[in-house]
């Protein structure tokens, strides 16, 4: 069953590879909340039964009534804890199962390939002197299975992760709240509950890239989708510009554009290996153009354009015809502004996540008073900055479907509930 419905006049191809990249990442981080939802119910009863389990300890019980009560309690925290440990595999294996199904990564490369093609063979309509085809060529196919294959990789490292992590977490869990009779009953719950809700509020983690940056599961899906999205837009309508026997590009950027990007930004680059200065024919007429480019596509990408999160674009470059962006230069202040908002963005996700994940009502209030000053605090930033505010950032899911669904004409899917507070 396809995901995507993609309206090509609905959104432009930077909102195209934020929302496809949004997408997976919403799949992943619902599919990070459904499995913490299952952790916290059976870990929050296991701290309860470890509660009873040290009142039928306490010092003050003994004889034929302490050894039943002691007894009981011990066989229903072992029966609770197996019983746990195989519900919370099955889990594990549908949640890992679904989203396999879905086909994620042929969908999200197939959209972005489409787009790519489509949007460079419009800009090439543009000029009368270069004749355009309409069908991808063999290499291009190829290297589109390539790039889907690459991404599915990638998301079967957080398949793979999703199996994992119910049991492990919980026993980890476990081996935190072991009962210690040297605490008061109640003091020891609360402790208890404390650690388990820090724990689950960890998320899934333990991903890293080639740069060793970590990421949590939602954030690297939403990397890996946005990164491939992007190369498949880009790679598609540069195939496309190669069979119309166009081999040079310029690259489009924005003013938040980091440091590796910057310089190649309103640059025109060459995707056969030309440099240096060329003459070519006028895009719309008989007169001859001459241009310098700046170096090749590949070489810039060895140079970091268009890394890991880049929604940068190459974009044909038409003789006489396009205007590259002019004077462009690199903006500390733009970048380190987009880098404070997404750290501000993170820090109101934990604290929603530790919210949702509160075994009393002291901690959840706390989290609700966290929340509060740090959307204000992000509002100050925005204000300062005159960047605009990303809501969806600030959910545990970065979205519920209904907001990427009216950006870029994907259907929706019905979003699970809210993790349940124990």
């Amino acid at each position: 069953m396809a995901l995507y419905a993609v309206d090509p006049e609905a959104l432009s191809a930077d909102d195209l590879i934020n929302d496809l990249g949004r997408t997976i990442a919403e799949r992943y981080a619902l599919a990070e909340d459904e499995l913490i939802r299952e952790i916290a119910l059976r870990a929050y009863r296991d701290v309860d039964l470890q509660a009873v389990l040290a009142t039928a300890t306490a010092a003050d019980r003994a004889g034929y009534q302490y050894a039943i009560d002691r007894g009981r309690a011990l066989a229903n925290l072992a029966g609770h804890r197996a019983q746990a440990l195989r519900e919370l595999q099955a889990v594990a294996l549908q949640v890992a199962g679904r989203i396999r199904d879905e086909g994620l990564a042929e969908d999200l490369i197939n959209t972005a390939t489409t787009r790519g093609e489509a949007e460079a063979a419009a800009r090439l309509g543009m000029a009368r002197r270069i004749p355009t085809f309409t069908t991808l060529n063999g290499s291009s196919t190829q290297a589109t299975a390539q790039l889907a294959l690459s991404l599915q990789s990638k998301l079967e490292t957080l398949n793979q992760r999703i199996t994992r992590y119910p049991a492990d977490a919980y026993q980890r869990i476990v081996s935190l709240t072991s009962p210690n009779v040297l605490l008061g009953v109640q003091t020891q719950v609360l402790a208890q509950r404390t650690t388990v809700q820090r724990f689950l509020t960890e998320g899934i983690t333990g991903f890293t890239d080639v740069s060793g940056r970590d990421w949590r599961i939602g954030t690297y899906a939403e990397m890996a989708g946005r990164t491939s999205v992007a190369r498949a837009f880009n790679d598609a309508g540069i195939w496309r510009m190669q069979q119309s026997d166009v081999n040079l590009v310029t690259v489009q950027g924005s003013l938040s554009s980091c440091d590796k990007c910057a310089p190649w930004v309103g640059k025109i680059l060459s995707t056969d290996g030309t440099t240096g200065t060329v003459t070519l024919p006028h895009a719309t007429d008989d007169s001859m153009v001459t241009i310098v480019t700046e170096g090749t596509l590949d070489g810039a990408r060895n140079a970091g354009l268009f890394h890991p999160n880049c929604s940068h674009k190459a974009t044909a470059y038409l003789p006489g015809l396009s205007i590259p962006q002019a004077d462009f230069k690199y903006d500390e202040a733009a970048d380190l502004a987009r880098e404070r908002q997404r750290e501000i963005e993170v820090q109101i996700r934990s604290a929603k996540r530790t919210l949702a994940t509160s075994g009393d009502p002291v901690t959840a209030q706390r989290a609700k008073r966290k929340i509060a000053a740090k959307q204000a605090q992000l509002r100050d930033h925005l204000d300062a900055t005159g960047r605009k505010r990303a809501s969806y950032r600030e959910q545990l899911h970065f979205a519920d479907g209904g907001q990427v669904a009216s950006s870029a004409g994907i259907r929706p899917r019905a979003a699970p509930a809210q993790l349940a507070s124990a």
